[in-house]
């Protein structure tokens, strides 16, 4: 529905031509004079109309003059003339005045509706061209905004290499074009000054292959000496038919990150690979040189190295950063079962599949895929390995249809490929496939500078972890772990930091929380534990019922505690003997007699006196190096479960020394019932065993 204004002095013409155009389905204003005509015109009234029609001759005035009128408030408005009289001079003048049509009276009702009707379908596609147009025009201004404003530089470049634009950040490049209207047509090589020897071939490999090129670093030398440092990359444009218009190259300031990069990774590395030392820092130099390619990588090293971590590393600092990176360890599973982890199959490959599956080949695409442990892959998965390696494509189990994909492969092991190969358990053709490049990891015993890095980056991950605020080791824990050997390498040591935290209950870790295998390598022996049960005592001198003893080996006994095992008041220290100072035991190798009570008070006896063991003695009795509890009961627990030792004289006589000759302190400090003590008396000759035990006097050694 159009809204029209319908000027004519003749009421009978307008209610004619106003009856065709509403039964046509639209709004008609009428108008009998021009100054009625103008105030139809104006806002107050609704405006201007879509259509105008007008006649020529009205009672003294020209409608041609009122067409100009409109011309000029309502451009974009269409006139109809309408004339009784026709003639040259007015066809003419109504094409000069920009009439729609040129009507003869009388004027029909189809000639009308005709003429109305191109009249409004040309303004509407006029109208929608205009709104094109100025939509076009204000997506420019904010496209041109957006490319002045951002900072990154933009360039773009005809097929040729001649600037069609360039943004503000761009423009003040040293050496460039400052003025966008000189720079716009001149040579890129001369607008971009300093910098074009650097963006230029990235532009170069866009434009001759018509496609994205790949993210790169590249630096610049100023003359001032500061190092500026960019990261370039460049996309083709195209037209709206699809021809090829050039390219655009963006390239992003990045001298400070690099700069605070560079910091990190003389601290600790990169990707979390931690360590500064010669092998590290020429492994981080391989890394950035095949971050930025889709090369093939062999990852080498002993178990425990971090190839896993070396793998993130390729793929997160490349261009496929943004892509998925998989994971398959390839020792993990049957032949079967890793050709469809890997390629995925179709329902009914196999008995169990259910349904269609992807493999990780296909849910890596555009991405990386880490095969871990590849020298344990069967035949025939390494020939399917060679395929994707070779096209780029693989069938899924069961199937048919070739899968194409777009991945990087990355592989890792740590046996000898070589041997492998000649033994001919791994393909010579896949082998060198996979060793495009080859990275070995160096052993933690070849880097043994990093330790304290190393040492400092696990204290903090288990300061988090533990919830903990451990400050680190001491200089006594730090030399154990550098002189370790670490078989197990950089997983050894987090795990034995893990160990120290564990044990270690202060705000450093201590060389005695460490593993033992640790603490030997250091030369440190095993901490001092909590009295155990069943202590272990050097004081296995073998008993006598009749009365005498001799010298004997002195080897280690387990001494039975019980609940009541400690003397009250502190223990004497030093070594006391059974009555007075004497020189201590000495075995038949040298070694002195000496061990610990059960309550952890040592033990330094003599050798004095001792009686010789009667022929008829048992060899649990005899035997210097069984070993049991002191007693009568039976060990327990341990190797020696089941043998009996006797309690000796020295110790017996020691012992009641220590108590003030109290028999009940005696039995307690021994570990033993008063009953033996009584017994044991009488059989080594040191009193009759009478008395109630608690008052005796000191014991008396048989002679």
């Amino acid at each position: 529905m159009a809204k029209i204004l319908l000027v004519d002095d003749e009421e009978s013409i307008r209610f004619t031509l106003s009856a065709f155009l509403r039964r046509d389905g639209h709004v008609v204003v009428t108008a009998a004079s021009l100054d009625e005509a103008l105030r139809a015109l104006e806002p107050a009234n609704g405006g201007p109309p879509d259509l105008v029609v007008t006649d020529i001759v009205l009672r003294g005035e020209n409608g041609l003059d009122f067409a100009r009128v409109v011309r000029e408030r309502c451009p974009f408005v269409p006139v109809i003339l309408l004339t009784g009289r026709p003639s040259v001079e007015s066809a003419v003048r109504a094409v000069s005045e920009g009439a729609e049509q040129y009507l003869i009276k009388p004027v029909d009702k189809e000639q009308m509706l005709q003429a109305a009707r191109t009249a409004l379908r040309h303004k509407a596609l006029e109208d929608e061209r205009r709104a094109l147009v100025a939509e076009r025009e204000n997506l420019r201004v904010h496209l041109e905004a957006v490319f002045q404003a951002v900072p990154d530089v933009l360039v773009t470049v005809t097929p040729d290499l001649r600037v069609q634009r360039m943004n503000l950040a761009a423009r003040e490049l040293p050496g460039g074009a400052r003025d966008a209207r000189q720079a716009a047509g001149r040579r890129f090589d001369e607008a971009l000054g300093l910098f074009a020897p650097l963006f230029r071939p990235v532009l170069d490999e866009t434009l001759g292959a018509r496609r994205a090129s790949r993210r790169r670093r590249v630096s610049a030398q100023l003359a001032d000496g500061r190092e500026q440092v960019f990261e370039i990359e460049a996309a083709p444009l195209a037209g709206g038919g699809g021809e090829f218009l050039g390219a655009l190259l963006v390239a992003r300031d990045v001298t400070r990150l690099a700069g605070l990069e560079e910091a990190l990774g003389h601290r600790a590395g990169m990707n979390q690979i931690i360590g500064r030392s010669a092998p590290m820092s020429e492994l981080f130099h391989l890394l950035d040189e095949l971050a930025q390619t889709d090369t093939t990588v062999l990852i080498t090293g002993e178990s425990g190295t971090g190839k896993e971590l070396v793998a993130e590393a390729l793929h997160r600092g490349g261009p496929r950063a943004l892509g998925p990176l998989v994971k398959v360890n390839c020792s993990a599973l049957s032949e079967h079962l890793l050709e469809s982890e890997l390629f995925g199959h179709v329902r009914g490959a196999f008995t169990g599949a259910v349904r269609d599956r992807v493999g990780r080949f296909q849910l890596a695409h555009g991405g990386t895929i880490f095969l871990d442990e590849i020298g344990d892959v069967s035949s025939a998965v390494q020939l399917k390995l060679l395929r994707v390696l070779q096209e780029r494509e693989f069938e899924r189990v069961g199937d048919t249809r070739t899968v194409k994909v777009d991945v990087r492969v990355i592989a890792a092991t740590n046996r000898p490929l070589p041997e492998l190969v000649r033994s001919g358990r791994l393909r010579e053709d896949l082998y060198y496939r996979l060793r495009v490049v080859e990275l070995h990891l160096p052993a933690l015993r070849d880097r043994r500078p990093d330790i304290p890095l190393l040492v400092d980056h696990f204290v903090e991950q288990f300061n988090i972890h533990f919830h903990r605020r451990v400050a680190g080791v001491t200089p006594a824990a730090l030399k154990a772990l550098t002189a370790h050997s670490w078989p197990g390498n950089v997983r050894e040591l987090r795990h034995a930091l893990e160990h120290g935290f564990i044990l270690s209950r202060g705000d450093v870790i201590d060389v005695d929380a460490l593993p033992p295998e640790v603490r030997a390598a250091a030369g440190v022996g095993s901490p001092a534990a909590a009295v155990p049960r069943s202590i272990p005592c050097d004081t296995d001198l073998p008993g006598n019922a009749g009365g005498g003893w001799t010298g004997g080996r002195a080897d280690r006994v387990e001494w039975g505690r019980s609940g009541a095992g400690h003397m009250g008041g502190v223990p004497p220290v030093g070594p006391v003997g059974p009555v007075g100072p004497v020189s201590p035991a000495v075995g038949p190798e040298g070694a002195a007699h000496s061990g610990f009570y059960p309550d952890g008070t040592p033990v330094d006896l003599p050798v004095a006196g001792r009686r010789a063991a009667p022929a008829s003695a048992t060899p649990a009795e005899s035997d210097g190096t069984s070993g049991g509890h002191v007693g009568e009961d039976a060990a327990p627990y341990g190797p020696d479960a089941g043998r009996r030792l006797r309690l000796t004289p020295e110790l017996l006589a020691d012992a009641l020394r220590r108590a003030g000759g109290n028999k009940a302190r005696a039995a307690r400090l021994l570990g033993v019932s008063r009953q033996t003590v009584y017994r044991k008396l009488v059989e080594f000759g040191m009193a009759d065993g009478t008395g109630d035990g608690e008052e005796g006097g000191p014991a008396r050694p048989g002679s």
